[in-house]
């Protein structure tokens, strides 16, 4: 059985078993502070940054799914109709580490005096199937929404290990953009359907050189 065969099974199977998600409350407050998502794997899961090439050719920053994932939640928040708050003024209260818990999430949301609920994202699980030419990428994490004031959560998804197909892609770092991508849209679309309006995908992270400097290194060093 060919690899791209057997993720296309992977995918079937998942889609059947996978739970209905919840629905987000109707009074649902419309402004997100989305926080750097929790990574507890185990892995760094770098994206870019750390290869020779990416260091000393292109002088890539180093990036990380997390921050890929926390980029792409904001985009898909925006796309819903959401006030997002500005990575920046996030960056500046939580000095870029990830709360522990939703709890400490409210905690560090109230503390800083951020607009809105907070966005809490724990990743437990991102596997790619192999180390090039990944046909997908076994993810499982949580998204929640919580109340920094009273610290309830207030809409949860979970989304169980399954994989996330990357059809296409030769470097990792490639491949796990394309799966932060997929698996946040999937993630946060019962909170609305997407507006008219199409969101620049570069205005959600802290710097946009970033994403940009992100896909290049990926592409060129799939290539090399």
């Amino acid at each position: 059985m060919t690899r791209a065969r057997l993720a296309w099974l992977l995918l079937v199977v998942a889609a059947c078993g996978r739970p209905a998600p919840e629905p987000p409350p109707a009074n649902l407050v419309r402004t997100v502070a989305v926080l750097p998502p929790a990574n507890r794997t185990g892995n760094e899961l770098l994206v870019a940054g750390t290869s020779v090439l990416e260091k000393y050719a292109l002088r890539t920053d180093r990036v990380t799914v997390p921050e890929v994932v926390a980029s792409e939640a904001r985009l898909q928040l925006a796309r819903r109709g959401f006030s997002v708050v500005p990575a920046d003024e996030v960056e500046r209260t939580t000095g870029g580490h990830a709360p522990g818990s939703a709890d400490a999430a409210a905690d560090i949301a109230a503390r800083g005096n951020l607009d809105g609920l907070a966005l809490y994202v724990e990743i437990r699980r991102w596997e790619p199937d192999a180390p090039t030419h990944p046909a997908f990428v076994l993810v499982a994490l949580t998204a929640s929404l919580v109340d920094p004031a009273s610290h309830r959560i207030v809409w949860t998804a979970n989304r169980p290990t399954s994989p996330v197909a990357t059809p296409g892609e030769v470097a990792i770092g490639a491949a796990y953009v394309t799966a932060a991508r997929k698996v946040m849209e999937e993630v946060l679309a019962p909170l609305g359907p997407e507006t008219s309006g199409r969101a620049n995908p570069l205005a959600f992270l802290p710097d946009s050189s970033l994403l940009v400097d992100c896909l290049w290194a990926a592409t060129v060093c799939g290539r090399a």
